[in-house]
């Protein structure tokens, strides 16, 4: 062990330290209850200042008991060591978050538990012989390719932080396996060029983003009253009053106050607030009569049953608020009556996962990004009309040192978003009184009775897996309700599995490559989102959105590729000027791309500018783009204008797909020799050039 080492191994044991000495501590953190060295499980969750993220620790009983101690001074020097560390395929200088150190736990401790299977005392004892002994165990590992990945790098990380690990963990000199990368030291898995992240289906999609929107748009004025009378009837509550505060009431006695709401309830048709027995029966609800009267529900029910009996009042079937819903649905009411009040929370949380759902699909944001989102955060241009977000961005946030931020970072460059983007916002500041749009709770919190759990993550934000679920929950509500009431436009499940947060970014980018008039056309003006939102991102790759784009038009270019090759090789026909140079670029593209792994979104998108790309479809034809001979094309742009492609440009290659459009384009041209003679003489010029490119693709070759 080093000096260096030996010393520190020492003092952490003698002074046991906090685990966040050199780390930014969350301010809303009790410092008492940060951990120490010594804890057997290390909370690191004060160190996230992300509202949505979910908690951190690191546990050691899944080390060998032998290395435990030694393991343990490792992570420490991991948390709280910001020296710069080279690493195969790393950026230098990164310093390891605190997330990516709690998930170097399990990786690592597989290595050491084979080290500890094979009688080694020290990691000194792994030369090269057995580094390839460890190599071939973990490509015989029954787990992922991603798995076996990470224990290399975990061994690897160790071995750059042996000036500082206990003498046991302290690998020899000469780094492990030569620096090679894991890609080079076990085969990859030869994966279609497809992205992991799997879009949501356009029969599920259309449908959610619909519902989502009426949410936002027809129901959310009704929601938002419901929630608040329901907020101002729970005040009336001793728990969600202030110890010292007593009970406001209007000037008048208990009985004269009651007295005053049977004849309000009277007056308006309405009913006793109740519950329905098991047997069909119906029982009062004294505890919310006592909140309409001020008062509480058992003084009624002892003193008072004279006046309700008086009164002659029905019970109802549940309890329902005084806010009357006026929201439509097709022309109809959406509801015959008022929200229930306990259903008025639960209700309030599907107001609120609807906005998320048409914040994070018609934004592009990150689901982090959008959990983030603060009031005030969105701004109306008036001259250009646009709608702009701002806010934090977490993923990719470096100091001015190119350490990361973890405060995060305000966006310099505002997300600009569809209108229905802003009034979503505008509804969630109406919904509730939080800083976050998106509250960790909605329903008050009470201020007294039992203590909350002094384990509670400090953020106060939903976290990515609450609003998923939240999403399932919606879904479900979406659907109970068209069964309820016989309607045709339920969501149906989608094939890949649930509705996660993260799909809708990749959704977005699919349907702006690949459809961008397609099936969401029919729920908004699609072609206004795709252009104000890649207007947003312009000129920042830091938000990342632009690699989304950049990996979908990939994606979408190598299935392209895959399909023609297939074409040529059925013998498939290929015409025009320039037949011979498609052939040759999609041979050329198969052999170069075929079974290549997905690149990220920046490789993509400096692999699109590869020549033997260069082939789009238009209509009736391909365009095997050569920008010194294409006349669609001004001098600065470097990809062709499919919309302007002329019949006589070199660049045309034509297939029977093609060939078949063409068919119809003729066959769709009007006949009419009674028009003006330009015009006559126009159509006839038209069809020939069509007819002859047909004719030209069916002749045989010679």
């Amino acid at each position: 062990m080093t000096h260096h080492a030996a010393a520190q191994s020492g003092r952490l044991l003698e002074e046991n330290p906090l685990v966040l000495t050199n780390r930014p501590v969350r301010p809303d953190v009790d410092p008492s209850r940060l951990s120490r060295f010594a804890d057997d499980r290390w909370d690191l969750t004060p160190g996230i200042f992300e509202d949505h993220g979910t908690k951190v620790s690191l546990t050691f009983e899944a080390f060998p008991s032998r290395w435990r101690l030694a393991v343990k001074e490792y992570f420490w020097s991991l948390i709280n060591d910001d020296t710069a560390r080279s690493l195969p395929a790393a950026q230098l200088g990164k310093r390891v978050s605190l997330r990516t150190i709690s998930f170097a736990r399990t990786p690592l401790a597989k290595v050491l538990t084979w080290a500890e299977d094979h009688g080694l005392t020290s990691l000194e004892e792994l030369s090269a012989a057995k580094l390839d002994l460890m190599l071939d165990h973990i490509s015989a590992l029954d787990v992922s390719y991603l798995s076996k990945g990470q224990m290399i790098s975990e061994t690897r990380r160790l071995w750059a932080y042996r000036d500082v690990v206990p003498e046991v963990l302290r690998l020899p000199e000469p780094q492990p396996w030569l620096g090679e990368l894991a890609r080079d030291l076990f085969a990859e898995p030869q994966h279609r060029s497809r992205n992991r992240t799997a879009r949501i289906d356009d029969e599920t999609l259309v449908p959610l983003l619909g519902w989502a929107m009426r949410f936002v748009d027809e129901f959310s004025a009704d929601l938002t009253a419901s929630f608040r009378e329901y907020c101002l009837l729970l005040q009336q509550e001793d728990r969600y009053r202030a110890p010292g505060i007593g009970r406001w009431a209007p000037p008048g006695t208990r009985r004269e106050r009651l007295r005053h709401v049977l004849d309000e309830l009277a007056r308006d048709g309405k009913k006793l607030p109740g519950r329905s027995r098991e047997d069909g029966s119906r029982e009062i609800r004294w505890q919310h009569l006592g909140r309409l009267t001020y008062s509480t529900g058992h003084e009624h029910s002892r003193h008072d049953r004279d006046l309700i009996h008086e009164s002659g009042l029905e019970i109802d079937d549940n309890v329902y608020l005084g806010t009357p819903c006026e929201g439509m649905v097709d022309g109809e009411p959406w509801r015959t009556r008022p929200i229930p009040f306990d259903d008025a929370t639960n209700l309030a949380q599907h107001l609120a996962t609807a906005c998320f759902i048409v914040i994070a699909y018609l934004s592009g944001m990150r689901p982090g990004e959008v959990l983030s989102l603060e009031r005030g955060c969105v701004e109306h241009h008036e001259p250009t009309g646009r709608w702009s977000v701002t806010g934090v961005r977490w993923k990719g946030a470096r100091t001015d040192g190119c350490a990361k931020a973890v405060e995060g970072q305000q966006r310099e460059i505002p997300w600009v978003v569809h209108p229905i983007v802003a009034r979503a916002i505008d509804v969630l500041t109406r919904l509730h009184p939080e800083k976050l749009l998106f509250p960790l709770r909605l329903r008050p919190k009470p201020v007294r009775g039992p203590a909350e759990p002094d384990n509670l993550r400090p953020g106060k934000a939903l976290t990515t897996s609450q609003i998923g679920a939240d999403i399932v929950e919606f879904i479900e509500w979406v659907n109970k309700y068209c069964e309820d009431n016989a309607r045709p436009d339920s969501i149906p499940a989608d094939h890949h599995g649930r509705v996660s947060p993260r799909r809708f970014r990749r959704t977005l980018a699919w349907h702006i490559v690949r459809q961008p008039r397609g099936l969401v056309a029919a729920a908004i003006q699609y072609g206004h989102v795709a252009t104000h939102i890649t207007q947003g991102y312009a000129g920042t790759y830091g938000a990342g959105f632009l690699d989304e784009l950049a990996l979908e038009r990939w994606l979408e270019r190598i299935e392209d590729v895959d399909e023609l090759e297939a074409y040529l090789d059925s013998g498939g026909q290929v015409s025009g000027p320039a037949a011979t140079e498609f052939e040759s670029r999609i041979q050329r593209a198969q052999a170069k791309f075929a079974g290549r792994t997905i690149p990220t979104g920046r490789q993509a998108d400096r692999l699109l500018q590869d020549p033997v790309l260069q082939v789009f479809k238009g209509r009736g034809m391909h365009c095997v783009f050569n920008k010194a001979t294409a006349l669609c094309t001004k001098e600065s742009e470097e990809k062709p204008s499919l919309g302007e492609c002329r019949s006589s440009c070199s660049n045309i290659a034509r297939t029977d797909g093609d060939i078949l459009e063409l068919r119809a384009d003729i066959e769709s041209l009007p006949d009419d020799p009674l028009a003006p003679p330009i015009r006559h003489r126009r159509l006839e010029l038209i069809k020939q050039t069509l007819t002859d490119a047909v004719k030209n693709h069916e002749e045989p070759k010679r």
